[in-house]
């Protein structure tokens, strides 16, 4: 039972709501729960049970809120208007640095590295051999779907495609207003995938 919990110990991610996002009201602490006030009424929810707690504009947060989602091991993002961007986050003491040295480790070794881009290719694309592909194979094979897919769009949609021109540092400069689309897009993704 959560409530009984040591503040130390872990709950399950299938057991929580992945993420909870709020704006424009109060967060405080009510015992265990933490407490979303606004004008119109008081919800509370249980902290241990919110894996990732997303702040957005307008929202302010007491340190007892705080404490008690670290405490509770939730992660806590501010954000930008409907979780799009964001700006900072933060997690409890609860959640080690475990994962974070492992792939540390993994991402510096040559080896390891190639071997954990394999198997990521292959669980997005069952069925390919990629035992022998090197790393720089495999980022030709993700580029050549990612033309295909973007000339498939371009002749279903009749937009013109003319390929991909970004530059990096100043994304919305470069190319056409698709270009510039997709890099919007990519910005708003990037955001999703932090606050996860």
């Amino acid at each position: 039972m959560w409530w009984l919990a040591d503040p130390q110990d872990l709950h399950r991610v299938s057991d929580r709501i992945s993420s909870v996002y709020v704006e424009r009201c109060h967060i405080d602490r009510d015992d265990n729960a933490v407490a979303l006030v606004n004008r119109e009424r008081t919800v509370r929810i249980p902290a241990a049970m919110v894996a990732t707690l997303l702040i957005g504009p307008g929202a302010r947060i007491t340190t007892a809120a705080v404490r008690l989602l670290a405490d509770s091991g939730t992660a806590l993002c501010w954000v930008g208007e409907r979780g799009v961007r964001l700006y900072a986050s933060g997690i409890g003491p609860s959640r080690g640095s475990q994962l974070l040295l492992r792939q540390a480790y993994l991402v510096t070794r040559t080896k390891e590295r190639l071997a954990v881009a394999r198997r990521m290719y292959g669980m997005r694309f069952p069925g390919e051999d990629v035992s022998t592909l090197t790393m720089q194979q495999l980022r030709g094979r993700e580029g050549a779907r990612v033309k295909k897919i973007y000339r498939t769009h371009s002749a279903r949609t009749g937009v013109p495609w003319d390929g991909r021109l970004y530059k990096p540092g100043q994304p919305f400069e470069a190319g056409d207003d698709v270009n510039r689309l997709l890099s919007a897009g990519h910005s708003c993704l990037y955001g999703i995938c932090h606050q996860r």
